[in-house]
């Protein structure tokens, strides 16, 4: 039997990839199942689903290295805590524990935590990704989109952003010549209505202060003053609560990926802002009861390795949160990349089997014939 090449007998697993974008695959059960479950990762992902369930540890920061499984990790931890409780997918996180179990020491015991978050209440995933705005922008985006996803619209919250944008509507439909004036003024700030609208949705703070800005030169001298809160903490308490209170929830899991791009892109003009804002989120979780809100934040390096090349004022403004999260290392051993390797390689089992017979008959074969011969 001839084999030309090694693909003739083992392939790649397509379920194994490199990288997972939490965004995009969020509760896509195709990809819960594609999880290869290692002894380190399923360790860890039962140190989150007891922190659930026991309330504590509400802001963390998961350190490990590329390409570990640190975010298809965190994706099978959002499946079991946000996917709807049905039957459809009572039948996936069953085929994810049975998975589990086959993990030695550990996976009986996270098949049992995650059947018990299953029947708890789930929680509303938040996941912050673009962070190329200012920080309050990325959370309100995020928590909007959230809002968006699981159907509930009406909860989204009423922002300085949003009541620009239903003013620029009413002035269209109710009074032309005051959005005529409107369109005029904020050409001259190279912005058209298109694009003020574009970037009020996406919770922009430059289109926001060239509305404020425009306001009072087309509505007679008056100032952009609306009853609504565009303040992260309390719009994320507020949607905790009534998360809770009125439709079912356990509260909102918010995932910062990619954290350690966002803290390299940080300059120091609004440095001590920003971190004051992440300090302040932490507060919130881990003061969080009733209306649970956790954090975790992901990154590959400890916080106190950002110094080396990071300038002393982002430093210090990063240092203010230091004591506020708890910093957990995604170290992997060798025979986690032995067992990540194994699953990542299908083996063509009647192929296999075939050579091993063919090689055994024709080594029976040789020493036979040289029997014969003596």
């Amino acid at each position: 039997m001839v084999v030309n090449n090694l693909g003739e007998v083992i392939e790649f697993n397509s379920s194994f990839k490199t990288a997972i974008n939490l965004y995009l695959s969020l509760n896509k059960t195709d990809k819960v199942l594609n999880y290869i479950p290692t002894k380190s990762s399923v360790r860890f992902l039962d140190e989150y689903l007891e922190a659930v369930l026991g309330k504590k540890e509400h802001a963390t920061l998961l350190v490990g290295p590329y390409g570990k499984g640190k975010s298809h990790l965190l994706l099978v931890l959002i499946a079991v805590l946000s996917l709807n409780r049905n039957e459809e997918n009572s039948k996936i996180i069953n085929q994810l524990k049975n998975k589990i179990k086959s993990v030695e020491e550990i996976g009986n015991k996270t098949a049992s935590d995650i059947e018990k978050v299953w029947k708890s209440k789930g929680f509303l995933p938040v996941i912050i990704n673009d962070t190329k705005g200012k920080l309050n922008q990325a959370f309100l985006q995020a928590l909007s989109d959230a809002l968006k996803r699981d159907g509930l619209d009406d909860l989204v919250p009423d922002t300085y952003f949003s009541e620009a944008l239903r003013r620029i509507d009413e002035w269209e439909v109710d009074y032309p010549d005051t959005f005529n004036s409107f369109e005029k003024a904020i050409k001259m700030q190279r912005f058209d209505v298109a694009s003020i609208r574009a970037s009020l949705k996406l919770y922009s703070n430059e289109a926001l202060e060239v509305f404020e800005k425009t306001y009072p030169t087309v509505t007679a001298g008056s100032s952009f003053n609306p009853l609504a809160s565009s303040e992260v903490l309390p719009l994320y308490k507020s949607v905790a609560e009534k998360l809770v209170e009125d439709y079912d929830y356990s509260g909102i899991y918010i995932v910062f990926d990619e954290f350690s791009k966002f803290i390299e892109g940080l300059d120091g003009t609004n440095a001590g802002n920003t971190m004051k804002l992440l300090q302040d989120m932490c507060e919130l979780a881990v003061d969080s009861s009733n209306a649970q809100i956790y954090l975790t934040m992901v990154a590959h390096k400890s916080i106190k390795e950002y110094g080396r090349y990071l300038s002393p004022e982002i430093i210090n403004a990063f240092t203010g949160i230091e004591g506020r999260i708890l910093e957990k290392f995604f170290v992997t051993s060798s025979k986690n990349n032995y067992e990540l390797i194994r699953s990542a390689i299908v083996k063509n089992q009647d192929k296999l089997k075939n050579i091993l017979v063919f090689f055994l008959s024709d080594f029976i074969s040789g020493l036979w014939d040289q029997f014969m011969e003596k």
